[in-house]
């Protein structure tokens, strides 16, 4: 009797396992942002990539402007 558990501590079955519901997440994406979350991202970026895209416009204007290779 000392070697011996007591029903309680004994492992259960394949029963108890399948009671427990599985978590459903959301749908995510490749990147693993939400819908919500990519659309704020993209709005985001656009607005910096245009400023990116402006300045380095102006840059190469100046540039030219002072040292034409014409």
């Amino acid at each position: 009797m000392a070697g011996q558990q007591s029903p309680a501590a004994q492992p259960t079955g394949t029963k108890a396992r399948s009671q427990v519901k599985p978590v459903v997440e959301p749908p995510k994406s490749l990147s693993g942002l939400t819908p919500e979350q990519a659309k704020e991202f993209h709005e985001q970026f656009k607005v910096t990539y245009t400023a990116f895209v402006g300045i380095a416009a102006l840059v190469h204007l100046f540039v030219i402007a002072s040292n034409p290779w014409f």
